[in-house]
């Protein structure tokens, strides 16, 4: 997806807060910082000349899901956003955003399309898009878009000749585009998904320029993959929806290499095929029961594959390879919960992020989501834009999240669509099985007002009927405490004598709330499921007041 590359703060931004830029700058790679000179002094300004362009024959490597049709013969529809394809700007169209232009650039959406409809649609891209210092020729959307160009290519080889060698043509120009402006400046997914796209060009065409694309792309891959890819099989940006894409683009990657030939293939397949099977076990713990992923960090519905879709295509296991109880990923920093039976608890005690790529991160250390019956009861926010602005620093704060904020402050300090300054440091986690149901805990310390620092301990035991959490937090002088509860859509609440009923729409009872001296209050709140979407929910908050130290406990009683 896009990042900071096309939204990147203006300079007068930086030098008007310059402690908050030196401790955002301090996290960053030397690597980062050279590259983003380079790019800014030597920007792409001329499209490279298309080479020698022989697609080596074999069978196409399919997507996970194929989609629906985005485009409806006049118009296009991405981010719960529809807008006409027309005009000498369609490929850039004036008020979208740069989100929305990326989705029109990815061109996943071509296996949706019947062919006859494809063709002329890719015909017109290849002789409209000519300005090299567009969204069109970015290093990501190309990275994105080649991929699927070369399968589809493959897939329909009764296309007409000119046609296939006109596309063809353009595949050759754009990978060398991108080999000419990999995102060392980003780092994170768009220069792993940089180093996929060399990679599976390179294996896919015949020719010089064709090896050095995967001497070039193996390189930034062996690297990356074990950078990005932590032990436990998580991806280090933290988002189940960038993982799900990654392990797409990587189960698809060691395919194409089973196909070839080529002298790297063997170890781009090895290295493709184990990341994208660690990254592939991992979200099995990051799924609610109802198959969706748990909006962790930057995580929207309907933009990766689901897991059940990535299981078909890329072989389930035989048996589970998950065990009921209480998990961990240590590495990542998330544990949780699951029974089995419709009961499903995940708990966020990992960092923002990558100290150098924390853009995809959110304020939101020791929050967690709660699933009863399959049916989801606790949610974080979601993530509804990538464009600065209130919504975007609403869907990052604390206040999005299922934790405990202090002084009105997030625990990180966020700015700009992607940034982060000062930052929590967290404590390795645990969670534990007991006779009933599980026990998880997390704590952190992070910053908090001037010099002083905040640190929180919260710990979780769920079982089958009851979910219960201790917060203890200690920051030296007076302080407000606020912890949040956001509750799934369709759900309200109403008093109860013993705290609060939470119920279904139609009075029946899922859930009371009690709490050892807290008072509750109601509150309506931004639920941000898909890009673009907005729905209404239901939010409860306890304020607090506390000198020093507070110890606050509260229950949730399931029914």
């Amino acid at each position: 997806m896009i990042t900071a590359e096309s939204q990147r703060p203006h300079w007068s931004e930086a030098v008007g807060h310059p402690l908050r830029s030196l401790n955002t700058l301090r996290y960053l790679q030397a690597a980062q910082i050279v590259n983003r000179a380079v790019r800014t002094v030597d920007p792409l300004d001329v499209i490279p000349p298309a080479g020698a362009a022989l697609l080596l024959p074999r069978a196409a490597v399919r997507p996970a899901e194929e989609g629906a049709d985005r485009f409806d013969g006049r118009s296009f529809s991405f981010l719960n956003r529809r807008a006409p394809f027309c005009g000498d700007d369609r490929w850039h169209p004036a008020g979208a955003d740069a989100l929305w232009i990326y989705n029109l650039q990815y061109f996943r959406y071509i296996w949706g399309m019947a062919p006859a409809d494809a063709q002329p649609l890719v015909a017109d891209w290849i002789a409209t898009n000519t300005a090299p210092r567009s969204a069109a020729w970015q290093p990501y959307p190309i990275s994105l878009r080649v991929r699927e160009w070369i399968e589809w290519l493959l897939a329909y080889g009764d296309a007409p000749e000119p046609f296939r060698h006109a596309m063809a043509r353009s595949i050759t120009q754009q990978t060398e585009a991108l080999a000419r402006q990999l995102e060392f400046h980003l780092m994170g997914n768009h220069l792993l998904e940089n180093a996929i796209t060399l990679c599976w060009a390179g294996l896919s065409f015949a020719g010089a320029r064709a090896n050095a694309w995967t001497v070039q792309g193996l390189t930034v891959l062996r690297e990356q993959l074990q950078q990005q890819v932590l032990t436990d099989g998580v991806h280090d940006e933290r988002s189940p929806m960038y993982q799900a894409l990654l392990t797409e683009a990587t189960l698809r990657l060691a395919d194409v290499a089973k196909r070839s030939a080529r002298v790297q293939a063997r170890e781009i397949r090895e290295l493709a095929s184990s990341a994208g099977r660690a990254m592939l076990r991992s979200l099995e713990r990051m799924v609610h029961p109802d198959g969706g992923y748990a909006l962790l960090n930057d995580t929207a519905h309907g933009v990766a594959p689901s897991l059940a879709s990535l299981q078909v295509r890329f072989g389930a296991p035989a048996e589970p390879s998950i065990r009921r109880g209480a998990w961990m990923l240590e590495r990542a920093g998330y544990c949780g919960y699951d029974n089995g039976l419709g009961q499903y608890l995940v708990f966020d005690n990992g960092p923002i992020g990558p100290d150098h790529q924390p853009g995809h991160g959110h304020a939101d250390t020791l929050s967690f989501e709660l699933s009863h019956r399959n049916r989801r009861l606790i949610t974080d926010t979601g993530v509804m834009t990538y464009n600065a602005g209130r919504i975007r620093q609403y869907d990052r704060s604390t206040a999005a999240h299922n934790t405990v904020e202090i002084d009105g402050r997030d625990q990180c300090e966020l700015w700009g669509s992607f940034r982060c300054a000062r930052r929590p440091s967290v404590s390795s986690g645990s969670a534990e099985n007991h006779r009933e149901g599980g026990v998880l805990a997390g704590s952190y310390r992070g910053p908090g007002r001037g010099v002083r620092s905040v640190s929180h301990t919260r710990q979780i035991s769920v079982g089958p009927w009851l979910v219960s959490a201790t917060d203890r937090i200690a920051a030296a002088g007076r302080h407000r405490a606020t912890i949040r509860l956001h509750l799934a859509p369709g759900l309200r609440v109403r008093r109860a004598d013993r705290g609060w009923a939470i119920e279904e729409r139609d009075g029946r009872s899922v859930a009371t709330l009690v709490s050892d001296a807290l008072e509750w209050k109601e509150s309506i709140t931004a639920y941000h499921p898909e890009f673009g979407r907005e729905i209404a929910r239901t939010s409860l908050a306890a304020h607090t007041e506390f000198r020093d130290t507070l110890a606050a406990k509260w229950w949730l009683i399931l029914k």
